[in-house]
């Protein structure tokens, strides 16, 4: 390093209290390392701008400390962006990459969740109290086109999804719209993967979604058999599914074996009632036994659990000793998606019930992540958002969501429509694209200065721009909570890779 550079603080500099020093990460590129007392007064003595030379001699003057070491501690926050000539870095220049290709197989469900995002759902919609019934009447729809196991038709509260937009909601109930094809999900996936191609990408995660996926297994099977790890695309694969577990077969679990899909199942607690049948009926054993069944067959499962309103009383650690007892390895917490959620519980107490799931995870062997931990795992790293293409959602310009008419939306949750997938690449240039792609990177302007703001994408979509009739906004009782849970994360992690200057060994310095 040239010893005559001024350098001074960069001003994304971000320090959080640390059991073994002061932990700091750059708010935009990451980076997280931990300081000791001597390395952080070394990053000090930079202040407003200073000439490394100088800093060097005082401080190896001051802590007696070989000035090659100094040295190098200089480089090394220097390279992590902590230490800068005023030279900021500005946004990566604008992608059309589509990395995750969401595939909604069915839009029907066997399930009756309470809190589904499509809207309420279940056979007792019809008993919420007077001043609701009055406000909203249900109207009886029949959810997908697979039999139904209780033979009942539905109540959906039409009036309140989480689509703001009529054009989605329309898509949603089109009775042209329920099941896709087994030839038209080949051929959505090869012309999803055509166009991630055509941009540069070469990695594409191929995601089966519903309603309940496997409500249509013909489909899933036959994009599994026919692109299979996507060799002859040109465009290597990955696939997932989120299902709620009830119609786990063994060819099931012995296809997602042998193509290595990931499988997310639905599931809240042992005690939670949220997830009833049709018929209110406890889909409890169902999903046991399809969580036995991909055991068998050595599936990569992780359990998938909602912390919201209807279920925050019931998870708890008793969550992950049954993901002990069902040999999963990983849980994923998504918070509430109605903004409510954050306002009424508070990102303290949000952030304390996620902190006791991780630490009393950590401590049987099962990791307890979500979108919230992405922000942290982002930040540890350096720079890796410009690498991935986006920061915790892909929904912000990394995906295609195609419904089973091909109609291409930016999430099953969220009503940006792009077009249809006949349209390829041009779906890159229209403008509902162009405004979900302009935030891989960037923030709406509430954010600029926040402690996450490079790596955190908000509040889903869909209730975004049900609150706001906008993708641009943010709600605050949800940053606040995603700051709080980040910070705690940071300061319970004890592997942060730690630059020192006062103790022996560098510890990467």
């Amino acid at each position: 390093m040239d010893q005559s550079l001024r350098l001074s603080v960069s001003p994304d500099l971000v320090r959080v209290t640390h059991r073994r020093g002061t932990a700091v990460y750059h708010r935009k590129l990451g980076g997280l390392v931990v300081l000791d007392a001597a390395a952080e007064q070394v990053l000090d003595a930079f202040g407003a701008g200073a000439g490394v030379g100088d800093v060097v001699r005082a401080a190896a003057a001051q802590v007696r400390a070989d000035p090659a070491r100094c040295l190098r501690l200089v480089e090394q926050l220097a390279l992590r962006g902590f230490l800068d000539e005023g030279h900021h870095p500005a946004p990566p220049p604008p992608n059309r990459r589509v990395n995750v290709v969401q595939l909604v197989l069915v839009n029907g469900c066997n399930f009756g969740c309470t809190y589904c995002f499509e809207g309420i759902q279940g056979s007792d919609l019809t008993k919420t109290t007077a001043a609701a019934t009055a406000k909203r009447q249900p109207t009886p729809v029949t959810i997908g086109s697979a039999p139904d196991p209780a033979g009942e038709r539905v109540a959906v509260d039409l009036l309140d999804p989480v689509y703001v937009s009529e054009e989605r909601y329309r898509f949603q109930r089109d009775p042209h719209n329920r099941t896709m094809s087994p030839e038209a999900a080949v051929a959505y996936t090869r012309r999803a993967l055509g166009v991630a191609r055509s941009e540069g990408v070469g990695q594409v995660m191929v995601q089966f979604f519903g309603g309940e996926p496997l409500m249509n297994k013909p489909a899933c099977l036959a994009v599994l058999d026919e692109i299979g790890s996507g060799r002859d695309e040109g465009v290597a694969v990955e696939y997932t599914v989120v299902t709620n577990g009830s119609l786990i077969t063994d060819e099931i679990a012995e296809a997602f074996a042998r193509h290595r899909v990931g499988v997310c199942v639905s599931f809240d607690a042992p005690k939670s009632g949220a997830r009833p049948l049709k018929n209110g009926r406890s889909s409890e054993p169902l999903v046991l036994a399809g969580l036995r069944r991909l055991r068998v067959h050595g599936n990569r499962v992780a359990i998938n659990t909602a912390l919201c309103s209807s279920t925050f009383d019931d998870v708890d650690e008793s969550l992950v000793d049954f993901a002990v007892e069902m040999g999963v390895g990983e849980i994923g917490i998504v918070l509430d998606l109605d903004p409510g959620f954050y306002a009424e519980y508070g990102g303290d107490r949000i952030a304390a019930r996620l902190m006791d799931l991780v630490g009393y995870g950590r401590r049987h062997g099962v990791v307890v992540t979500g979108y919230w931990h992405q922000i942290f795992q982002l930040l540890a790293g350096f720079d890796v958002v410009a690498d991935r293409g986006f920061k915790n959602c892909s929904a912000k310009g990394a995906q295609f969501s195609i419904e089973p008419n091909g109609e291409v939306f930016s999430c099953k949750a969220g009503s940006g429509h792009f077009g249809n997938i006949e349209a390829g690449r041009a779906l890159l240039s229209t403008p509902g694209y162009e405004a979900h792609a302009a935030l891989r990177y960037d923030n709406p302007e509430y954010c600029r200065g926040c402690a996450i703001e490079g790596f955190c994408g908000g509040l889903c979509l869909g209730p975004l721009e049900k609150q706001h009739l906008t993708i641009d906004a943010v709600e605050i009782p949800a940053c606040d909570t995603y700051r709080t849970v980040t910070e705690q994360l940071i300061q319970q992690y004890e592997d942060i890779p730690a630059l020192l200057l006062a103790t022996s060994g560098t510890g990467g310095s």
